[in-house]
């Protein structure tokens, strides 16, 4: 029997295209194994770790790819929220437990977003198309290409999605938290190439990814206290009253010795 070149050429394209092959392991929604203890590096200058949420590992993670344009189906983000106090933050780094096939110096997205009743808001406070990821064997450090001011108090979300070829250093996946602060971690793909239906934003153990179980993620906000790049305002208390009965005494003492040097000087 002789194969036409075209069946044939097709049967190479399907073959390319298929998920799983010889060398690489299939695309899946879920990383089971205990996270490895992180090695973040440590805040450069005066910045410092501004929320710390690594505690209590999993044993699951979940996929935050941009893939290679084979597979932009499985494109899928990751989101966690966290509390802003009074007098701001500006973030110049964001750290992630992570797992993943080939370690790289890859880019991220990344975006920060205000709360909307418990899942990231519509319209990001800051977004980078492609920060600076270093992509170790245990974490993921990104450098944001410019301060990301959060001068309003309140909860936010920082969405990450690595941008990463499956093709060279395989899946990402950001490792997941058995407790839970604030609300539960988000996670979407539009493709829905994992066919979990979770095309925007929805909780992502509901979605079915990293394991389905655990209901937050393991990452650090890392800059300096202050939203206009430096230091919080310092509250200051106001004068009691006795306070400025004496400040007002010591101002009329002054004022009348000033008179006294004067009348002398005219004589």
């Amino acid at each position: 029997m002789i194969l036409r070149k075209t069946s044939l050429a097709a049967g190479i394209a399907a073959a390319a295209f298929t998920v799983c092959s010889a060398t690489a392991a299939p695309i899946v929604s879920s990383h089971v194994g205990a996270a490895a203890t992180p090695a973040f590096p440590a805040p450069n200058g005066s910045s410092v770790v501004l929320y710390d949420q690594t505690d209590s590992p999993g044993t699951n993670g979940f996929p935050v790819q941009n893939f290679e344009t084979a597979y932009d189906a499985y494109d899928s983000e990751g989101a966690d929220d966290f509390v802003v106090p009074a007098g701001g933050w500006t973030i110049d780094t964001v750290n992630l437990v992570t797992t993943t096939g080939t370690p790289a110096a890859q880019t991220a997205s990344v975006n920060f977003y205000p709360d909307a009743a418990g899942l990231p808001g519509a319209t990001a406070a800051c977004s980078y198309a492609s920060a600076p990821a270093n992509v170790g064997a245990a974490s993921t450090t990104i450098t944001l290409p410019a301060p990301c001011v959060l001068g309003t108090a309140g909860t936010y979300w920082v969405a990450v999605s690595v941008n990463q070829s499956f093709g060279s250093n395989g899946q990402i996946f950001w490792s997941t938290r058995t407790v839970q602060s604030n609300s539960p971690y988000a996670w979407r793909n539009p493709g829905d190439g994992f066919a979990s239906g979770c095309t925007n934003w929805a909780g992502g153990a509901a979605c079915g990814v990293g394991g389905g179980v655990d209901p937050d993620s393991l990452f650090q906000i890392v800059g300096v206290v202050g939203g206009g790049g430096g230091p919080a305002p310092v509250a200051r208390e106001l004068p009691t009253l006795s306070q400025w009965g004496l400040m007002l005494g010591a101002a009329g003492l002054a004022l009348l010795g000033l008179f006294g040097v004067r009348r002398r000087a005219t004589r």
